[in-house]
């Protein structure tokens, strides 16, 4: 099959928005005045949101960010987050999240790996005090700029930079624009691809853009649309699915900065939400709510259920909100979803398959030989097009490892494609099980218990939960001579490791199963 590599000319030369600082100046342009972000009590419009950037862009440039620079962020979901990426994206740098809920252990492992230039920290989440000498000395960040009280000595105030405005700065911040292109990576996201191992996946400008081009095609989002914002910012699904989403078609971002099953049900309420997406998890904890039917959904025009397989029950409970319900596949190394149902497929099409692919890519099915295979035979699923990231930050190997030269990309995951062209997502090659949307690789549970001294031995797998879909399994084998207790291995996982990846089930044994 023959592709025909898109065009790689750079913003400068090219009229359409290629760049996520040109879309964000294309949309304030368009709706000035229009809400952009709903956070409690404030309500930001798309050009407020557009002068934030520039402040802060033109203090990254004094700050003397290069284009290619990674910025680091440790941040809920907030406006500052929204205003961090694009203010990196507007200086040429790549936007790296930390995930909020990591342990210090584990976001000193992502910072080495990422090496930071300047670190955006929200400073009333516990573990940013543990973190603040190791941000200060790490080799390489040059700033540390803080979200809220206190404010470190030596480092800067978030709400002034972004506040203050600097006429000086226009000239320095247009020649920045000229040099930026479509290849530049915009964002890196931590996954731990098909080893498990901690992999900053970079996705560029163009990819997307392509992908969330796409998605607003595909699912008809509208300017006047007003979507829920409450998913993590450091994954695709709210760095790019719902803030570049938004960011595309101009519509209002209703944000939380951490889930909570009433409190979204109240903001879907009081809001007027009309695009409601979530995890399988978090729909089930809504429905589970003994009060769910008293909260006024009519507004919700559309639902979206991905990152994990969707029980029936919760599939049918999702499509029962509104006629558009989307069950979609996607991942990190793609941008996003990049399969999604037609208009008017129905319920028994919702509970087998996470619909087509989306036209402006490709998916095949292959075998362990590479080689595609017919409809209905199971197999690894694989992608092309725009939106395959460019590859895994300083990880060469690793990079060829999942995208061959054609630029298909192997995810991994197993699935079958009927006579239709629908996926059905089937499992998964690579070692990961699903937790609450968050992917667990028992890899690296597992690396981390054998750290400890009175370890021998030790194996993680998955095993079913009724709301989280899956939660951690382990077997545990102790030196010989210690005395080990599942107190123990319980306090040493909540020291190191994230809470989704803690185990809930502890066997200590003589050898492993």
């Amino acid at each position: 099959m023959e592709h025909h590599a898109s065009s790689l000319n750079t913003v400068k030369h090219n009229m359409s928005p290629r760049h996520l600082s040109q879309v964000l100046t294309h949309t304030a342009a368009r709706f000035p005045d229009k809400e952009a972000i709903i956070y409690g009590d404030e309500r930001i419009a798309w050009g407020e949101v557009q002068r934030r950037v520039e402040n802060l862009a033109g203090a990254f440039l004094e700050m003397g960010v290069q284009r290619g620079d990674r910025i680091g962020i440790l941040c809920t979901t907030r406006p500052e987050y929204i205003v961090t990426y694009l203010a990196a994206a507007r200086v040429g740098a790549m936007l790296v999240g930390f995930n909020v809920n990591f342990t210090a252990r584990e976001i000193r492992k992502q910072a080495e790996i990422a090496k930071p230039a300047l670190m955006v920290v929200l400073r009333q989440m516990p573990v940013a005090e543990q973190l603040q000498s190791c941000f200060e000395t790490m080799p390489g960040v040059r700033h540390c700029i803080a979200i809220g009280e206190p404010v470190p000595d030596g480092w800067w105030r978030f709400e002034q930079l972004a506040e203050n405005q600097n006429p000086g700065r226009a000239r320095a911040l247009a020649e920045r624009a000229q040099t930026l292109e479509e290849d530049d990576g915009a964002l890196m996201v931590f996954t731990g691809g098909v080893t498990g191992m901690p992999k900053g996946a970079v996705l560029s400008h163009k990819n997307i853009i392509a992908n969330i081009a796409a998605q607003n095609r595909n699912l008809g989002w509208r300017p006047d649309d007003r979507v829920i914002l409450h998913l993590p910012m450091n994954h695709v699904s709210g760095a790019t699915l719902l803030t570049v989403g938004a960011l595309m078609s101009g519509v209002t971002l209703v944000m939380l900065e951490r889930f909570h099953p009433e409190r979204t049900l109240a903001a879907v309420q009081r809001e007027r939400v009309t695009i409601f997406g979530q995890v399988p998890a978090m729909w089930i904890m809504e429905f589970s709510l003994p009060n769910f039917n008293d909260y006024d959904l009519s507004s919700v025009r559309m639902t979206i259920v991905s990152g994990a397989p969707t029980p029936d029950e919760a599939m049918r409970s999702i499509a029962a909100i509104t006629p558009i319900a989307h069950h979609v596949y996607g991942l990190t190394e793609a941008a996003g979803m990049v399969t999604h149902n037609q208009p008017g497929d129905d319920l028994s099409v919702l509970l087998r398959a996470a619909g087509r692919i989306n036209p402006e890519f490709e998916l095949r099915i292959v075998d362990g030989e590479r080689r595609p295979v017919g409809a209905g035979v199971e197999g690894e699923i694989t992608v092309w097009g725009d939106c395959v990231m460019t590859g895994y930050f300083e990880e060469p190997e690793e990079t060829a490892r999942v995208i061959d030269e054609e630029g298909w990309l192997y995810t991994g995951d197993l699935g079958r494609v009927d006579e239709n062209g629908y996926l059905t997502v089937t499992g998964l090659i690579k070692k990961m099980y699903f937790s609450g949307g968050y992917n667990v690789y028992p890899a690296e549970v597992e690396a981390y218990l054998d750290q400890h001294p009175d370890i021998e031995q030790s194996a993680c797998s998955g095993v079913p939960h009724p709301i989280m879909g899956e939660t951690g399994e382990i077997w545990v084998v102790p030196r010989a001579g210690a005395v080990l207790s599942r107190r123990d291995i319980r306090a040493y996982c909540k020291a190191g490791l994230a809470r989704y990846k803690r185990p809930t089930h502890i066997h200590i044994v003589d050898v492993l199963p």
